[in-house]
């Protein structure tokens, strides 16, 4: 019985060791058919990418100019492809905003993108696109609509944000946020008209071209605030920008209104009240620090104008 037993022991053992032994051969020669297999699909010579798809807008950017940024990355193996290298040559054009790249099965390469949407036009010819980023384009027509905004280096979100909140609180009471400069002080300079771009008070019959606060290039640094054809330059503060202009609101479509022609200059810079120039008096706008400017011709708000 016992040797009966140790042979039959012995056979279990063998079959183990036989199953064992397919086994690890059956487990190497799927590695080995896995490792040929990608081998041979990461050839570059196999599956290269066949077709580059673009989808956009196409208004200011154009296929030939996708194509010519893209050809040098997308060559070789569809597998192998670099898509963040295919994305980052897309946004390296000019006119292109934000793009997306993706493979498409079997051989193609898709790209999505959507193109830069000019919100102004901020200094040395450059422009703002819609988060506040400058960008280097050429426009294809320089008389486009476009508000003028100035400011020290990297503060072009932070004065379109500006823009957009200051205009909105005039927009209520008729003005229009022409152009909006921040000062290396940190002092806010607005040049505003009426809602549909003339100057108040002065007819618009038989113009031809639009509102000089449009297009003129020089800046507000250097005239001191004042701008051929503007309405009133409004001067603010760092300190609840937001607040006195919307008290400055209230009065003008109160009791200011009216006498917006004559109107050059309102300093809201006071914590209490603001100043009014009247057109005609010497600038004294050009100061970045309120006050001491009743002795050329500014004159302080009353009572009525405080709070």
């Amino acid at each position: 019985m016992r040797g009966a037993e140790a042979v039959r022991e012995k056979t279990d053992e063998g079959i183990s060791l036989f199953k064992a032994a397919v086994l690890l051969f059956s487990l190497l020669s799927v590695l080995l058919v896995l490792a040929f297999g990608a081998d041979w699909l990461l050839r570059t010579d196999n599956f290269p990418v066949r077709h580059v798809r673009f989808e956009g807008e196409f208004k200011h950017v154009t296929q030939p100019e996708l194509e010519t940024a893209v050809m040098n990355v997308v060559r070789g193996n569809f597998f192998l492809l670099n898509l963040d290298a295919v994305k980052a040559r897309v946004e390296s054009l000019p006119w292109v905003y934000q793009a997306s790249v993706r493979r498409q099965w079997p051989q193609d390469v898709h790209v999505r993108f959507t193109e830069q949407q000019l919100a102004a036009r901020w200094s040395n010819g450059t422009f703002l696109n819609q988060a506040g980023d400058v960008v280097r384009v050429t426009l294809n027509d320089p008389s486009a609509e476009l508000p003028r905004l100035e400011g020290p280096e990297g503060t072009g979100s932070r004065v379109l944000e500006h823009y957009k909140k200051l205009g909105q609180i005039l927009a209520v009471v008729g003005l229009k946020l022409e152009h909006i400069t921040l000062t290396p002080r940190r002092v806010w300079r607005l040049v505003v008209t009426n809602g549909d771009g003339d100057v108040q008070g002065r007819p618009s019959v038989g113009r031809s071209q639009p509102p000089a606060s449009r297009d003129i290039s020089t800046s507000l640094y250097s005239t001191g605030g004042r701008m051929p054809g503007a309405t009133m330059v409004i001067v603010l503060d760092r300190d609840q920008p937001e607040y006195k202009l919307e008290r400055f609101a209230r009065v003008y479509a109160q009791s200011l209104r009216h006498q917006a022609a004559e109107i050059a200059q309102v300093d809201l810079r006071y914590a209490n009240g603001f100043a009014v120039q009247q057109a005609g008096a010497h600038a004294a706008g050009q100061r970045d620090t309120p006050g001491r400017t009743d002795a050329i011709g500014t004159e302080r708000t009353g009572a009525a104008k405080k709070g």
